[in-house]
């Protein structure tokens, strides 16, 4: 092999891998102006690169990014994907306080790995309820019995769900009342018939 094709075929590795690595750049103002920080890591709390609660708009160049208003990943959380974002929602606006890139569920299926282990595996929630199928869209971390998801403003939203510790019912009405069904730990990609329709959940075992 010469060396002029050593060196291209080098320099495009190079740059595969770069278009492989998550990037994203939040910025303080509107439409991608005022100071901005690019992260290509985990930022569990965003007050040490004094950017908490200051992001107003963003651009998601590579990968998805889960985005929460609360240190380490807790409060609400969306899943950003690859795009731009010149002006964030009222519910994110002002509030973002950390940031990671997150797995889709296919790819961790492909590889043998459990959703669960490696997006949020040992991190003290018990269930995580999604308002996209597959585990997409906004996240909702549960820790304890919930009489009712209006208090969480995710009331007859949740389409996908992870149980990673324990036995659940869940129903469809506040205070665990109307159609409940018991679900017991695992992935649920597709709630099918309780589809938008959790208004409750408690822990049965």
């Amino acid at each position: 092999m010469n060396a002029l094709l050593r060196t291209t075929l080098v320099a495009a590795g190079l740059l595969a891998g770069a278009a492989q690595a998550a990037e994203m750049t939040l910025f303080k103002q509107p439409n991608f102006s005022g100071e901005a920080l690019t992260l290509r890591d985990d930022a569990n709390n965003l007050s040490g690169r004094n950017f908490h609660d200051q992001a107003s708009s963003i651009v998601v160049r590579s990968g998805r990014w889960e985005v929460c208003t609360q240190p380490n990943f807790q409060g609400e959380c969306t899943t950003l994907e690859r795009g731009e974002y010149p002006a964030l929602q009222q519910r994110l606006n002002h509030r973002i306080e950390s940031a990671r890139e997150v797995t889709n569920y296919a790819d961790n299926k492909r590889s043998g790995a459990s959703y669960a282990d490696n997006r949020y595996g040992g991190r003290g929630v018990d269930v995580e309820l999604f308002d996209d199928p597959g585990f997409r869209g906004r996240r909702v971390p549960v820790h304890r019995d919930m009489d009712s998801l209006f208090q969480r403003n995710f009331d007859q939203q949740a389409s996908s769900m992870v149980i990673h510790e324990g036995t659940w019912q869940v129903c469809t009405q506040p205070g665990y009342e109307g159609v409940c069904r018991v679900f017991r730990e695992g992935e649920y990609p597709d709630l099918r018939r309780f589809d938008n329709r959790i208004g409750s959940l408690k822990r049965v075992g």
